[in-house]
């Protein structure tokens, strides 16, 4: 179900975002997707966290259940709930895709800031040898002049 051509690594950066969205999404607070509660809206939301650690970082039952204070049968629960519902209803298909998007997007923009560090790095340690070698050439071409001379 992902897009991904590498495996993402769940950090804390990914967790705010996800949790931000279906905060949004479903009209509560990020406190409120783990309180409990079963009111409809917070349990899709608990649902859709669950299979985007699942499916989207391949976080196994019992690290999902650490990170959700959850019994690992309840994310199984869950997670198989709102595997039923994606496909069969767009709406829930469209909400995951929203989220998995705006992960993708993060990715991208941490891999291009990563990308231009290294750029920026490899420019500098270019430039250093550029300046060795013009130096060695420099140094040579004027012991070249002064054997000429004698």
């Amino acid at each position: 179900m992902s897009e991904l051509s590498k495996k993402l690594i769940f950090s804390n950066t990914y967790h705010e975002i996800i949790i931000k969205e279906l905060a949004d999404i479903y009209s509560i607070s990020a406190e409120e997707i783990f309180d409990g509660s079963r009111k409809k809206n917070k349990i899709f939301a608990k649902r859709l966290y669950i299979f985007i650690l699942r499916n989207m970082f391949f976080l196994t039952l019992y690290e999902i259940a650490e990170i959700t204070n959850l019994h690992h049968a309840s994310v199984i629960h869950h997670n198989r709930k709102f595997e039923f519902f994606y496909g069969k209803y767009a709406e829930d298909t469209e909400v995951y895709k929203r989220i998995q998007n705006r992960i993708l997007e993060v990715e991208i923009d941490e891999s291009i800031r990563l990308l231009e560090e290294k750029r920026t790095k490899i420019k500098k340690e270019l430039t250093k040898l550029y300046k060795i070698k013009n130096n060695k050439n420099e140094r040579q071409e004027r012991k070249n002049l002064l054997t000429k001379q004698y």
